[in-house]
C-alpha cells in the first residue's frame, strides 16, 4: 500500500512539473503594424491583437473586457484609442504611434472595453 502511495505522489509531482502553465505573451509577439493589448503588466496574457488602421470600434469580450494593463502600438502611421465603454464611450486612452506602455497608470488599469486602431482619441 505504501509503495502505491509513493508511486501516486511521484506521478502527480511529475505531472505538475510537465504540465504547461498559464499561457503568456511578450511584446515580441505583437506583429509589426499591429496594436496589441495585454491583461497583465509586462506584456503578459495577450487579450487582443489587431492590424493598425481600422477606425471601427471593436468591443473586448469575455475575460478580455476591462482587463488591459499593458499595450503596444507597432504602427508608424496610425494612433489607436481604447475606451472605457463597450461602444466607444467613457474614458479614453491613446495608443500613440510606435509606442508602448508595459504598466498603465493605476487609474487606467483594467478599464478598456472597446478600441480602434486608427483615428486616435
Amino acid at each position: 500500500m505504501r509503495i502505491k502511495w509513493f508511486l501516486a505522489v511521484g506521478i502527480i509531482a511529475a505531472a505538475g512539473v510537465a504540465a504547461p502553465g498559464v499561457a503568456s505573451a511578450a511584446l515580441s509577439d505583437c506583429p509589426s503594424n499591429h496594436m496589441c493589448l495585454w491583461g497583465n503588466n509586462g506584456f503578459r496574457w495577450e487579450i487582443a491583437d489587431r492590424r493598425a488602421g481600422s477606425g471601427t470600434i471593436k468591443p473586448l469580450r469575455g475575460d478580455a473586457d476591462n482587463e488591459m494593463d499593458s499595450w503596444a502600438n507597432r504602427s508608424a502611421s496610425f494612433t489607436g484609442c481604447g475606451f472605457g465603454g463597450s461602444n466607444g464611450t467613457g474614458d479614453r486612452q491613446t495608443f500613440g504611434r510606435n509606442s508602448k506602455d508595459d504598466n498603465v497608470a493605476p487609474f487606467n488599469s483594467d478599464e478598456i472595453s472597446s478600441w480602434r486602431t486608427a483615428n486616435g482619441c
